[in-house]
């Protein structure tokens, strides 16, 4: 069953397209198998803002080593949870946004948190590939610390 997109249209062939390749990214990023995840991004023009240093990655080969050292540092298998996914897909441009729960035993201490994600993609030779991957946590203002122990709304734990 399709969801309905908030406009209240229904999502196109690309959208299903892009959905389909988010589950694909998915066991890749639990396979833990630094090829396969870079197989999804886009090889000029790439940028991120993820979670951990620097503030912003750039290119392919900065993207890469933060992979090999995020996969190092967890023991055992990490899972992934997709929420919400919503995208908007166009001729050769998609946005993909969801609630990302990621669970596992990072540096020696348990892990279960979700994320916030949008994903930018490009179709690039008929393949849709990632040029840009935000992923962040609320926070405090207050204190100035992440919130990494909310739950979206209408998610699990």
């Amino acid at each position: 069953m399709n969801p309905m997109r908030a406009n209240g249209s229904t999502p196109s062939s690309l959208d299903e397209e892009v959905r389909t390749r988010m589950e694909e990214w998915k066991k890749a990023f639990e396979s833990k198998d630094v090829d396969s995840i870079m197989a999804f991004y886009a090889p000029e023009g790439f940028t991120a803002f993820d979670l951990m240093p620097p503030f912003q990655f750039e290119g392919g080969e900065m993207w890469r080593r933060n992979w090999v050292d995020f996969y190092e540092a967890f023991d055992g298998p990490i899972e992934l949870e997709l929420a919400d996914l919503r995208v908007d897909a166009q001729a050769d441009l998609a946005i993909a946004r969801c609630a990302v729960r990621m669970a596992g035993t990072m540096s020696g201490r348990p892990m279960d948190s979700w994320v916030r994600t949008t994903n930018c993609f490009r179709r690039i030779e008929g393949e849709w590939l990632m040029f840009h991957d935000h992923v962040s946590w609320p926070i405090d203002f207050a204190t100035g610390k992440a919130l990494m122990d909310l739950t979206p709304a209408g998610a699990g734990r």
